[in-house]
C-alpha cells in the first residue's frame, strides 16, 4: 500500500505541475522577455531534478538504473519540446495555435507509438480518453 499511496502522490505533484512550464513560458513571451527563455527553462527542470532527488531521498518511491535513463531521456525530450513551444511563441506564433499543435502532437505521437510499436490494444476507454483530448484541443484553439 506504501507504493500505491507514494505514487498518487508523485502522480499529483506531476499533475499539477505539468501546465506551470508552458504557462511560464506564454507569461515571458507576454511581457516581452522571450530572451529570458533558457534561463527560466534551466532553472524549471533543475527545479524539478532537485525536487526529484529528494522525493527518492525522502523514500518516497525506489529507483533503478533503467528508471533513472528513461527519466532523463523523457527530461531531454520534454525541454526540446518546451523550447520548441518557446521559440514558436518568441518568433511570433500565436499561443492559440502553439499550445494545441504542441499539446495535440504529443498526444499524436505517444497513441501511435503505443499501437505501432509496442502493439497495444487502445479500448473503449482508451478510445475516448483520446477522442475527448482532441475535442478538448478544438475547443481550445478555437475560444
Amino acid at each position: 500500500m506504501r507504493d500505491a499511496a507514494a505514487w498518487s502522490k508523485l502522480m499529483s505533484i506531476a499533475f499539477v505541475c505539468n501546465g506551470l512550464g508552458p504557462f511560464g513560458l506564454k507569461i515571458l513571451n507576454a511581457t516581452g522577455l522571450s530572451a529570458q527563455q533558457s534561463k527560466y527553462l534551466f532553472w524549471w527542470y533543475a527545479g524539478g531534478a532537485l525536487f526529484a532527488a529528494g522525493a527518492f531521498a525522502k523514500g518516497w518511491a525506489h529507483l533503478c538504473a533503467k528508471e533513472l535513463a528513461l527519466g532523463a531521456a523523457m527530461g531531454l525530450c520534454s525541454l526540446g519540446g518546451q523550447s520548441f513551444t518557446g521559440l514558436s511563441l518568441a518568433h511570433g506564433v500565436p499561443g492559440h495555435i502553439v499550445f494545441p499543435v504542441t499539446t495535440g502532437g504529443s498526444l499524436f505521437l505517444v497513441a501511435a507509438a503505443g499501437i505501432v510499436f509496442f502493439k497495444e490494444r487502445v479500448g473503449p476507454y482508451g478510445l475516448a480518453g483520446i477522442c475527448l483530448g482532441i475535442c478538448s484541443l478544438v475547443l481550445l484553439s478555437i475560444s
